[in-house]
């Protein structure tokens, strides 16, 4: 699985980049509040890091999307275990990720949509490093202010694994190339 996300994550490019001529390709840039969740020898440990996430995607139809990301850590956050805050910092370095995104227009300019793939996370909390990968899944929706220009907003579970956690919601804009 470690060697299977970097392929995707550029197969996804290489289509994209192959059919931008067909005005398929779009990016999106978001902010994203974290939460990480986890246990430690049975007491819970918390923490709310912020990154910077950006979306590359080609759209294969009016309805299916794939789509790469790269989400870097924009602010860390102190570490809670059992609720108490003990000094420590946690921040999500980075995650990248591949989807696919079925869709569905509902309105004028409104699509709401389903993600669902593979996220790989770096992660350090205090002096530690760690790193991982997960599927991925989330839902949201898209509203589109003229032909090229979005508002997006969605919320992602990055990482579900091994008593480990890590969501986030999304609020960002997209446009379309």
């Amino acid at each position: 699985m470690k060697r299977l996300i970097p392929f995707l994550a550029v197969a996804t490019l290489a289509t994209a980049s192959v059919g931008a001529s067909a005005q398929g390709l779009y990016g999106e840039l978001g902010y994203t509040p974290l939460k990480l969740e986890g246990k430690v020898s049975g007491v819970g440990v918390t923490s709310k890091p912020s990154n910077v996430r950006g979306i590359i995607g080609y759209e294969l139809n009016d309805n299916l999307a794939v789509e790469s990301m790269l989400s870097l850590g924009l602010r860390d956050s102190d570490v809670k275990v059992g609720g108490f805050n003990l000094g420590g910092k946690a921040e999500v370095d980075n995650m990248i990720g591949v989807f696919v995104k079925p869709k569905v227009h509902v309105g004028e300019g409104l699509e709401v949509f389903g993600r669902v793939g593979a996220t790989r996370a770096k992660l350090s909390i205090g002096s530690e490093n760690a790193s991982d990968t997960s599927i991925a899944y989330g839902l949201g929706a898209s509203y589109h202010i003229n032909t090229q220009l979005s508002l997006n907003a969605d919320y992602m579970t990055y990482h579900d694994k091994d008593d480990v956690t890590l969501k986030g919601f999304t609020v960002g804009v997209g446009y379309k190339f």
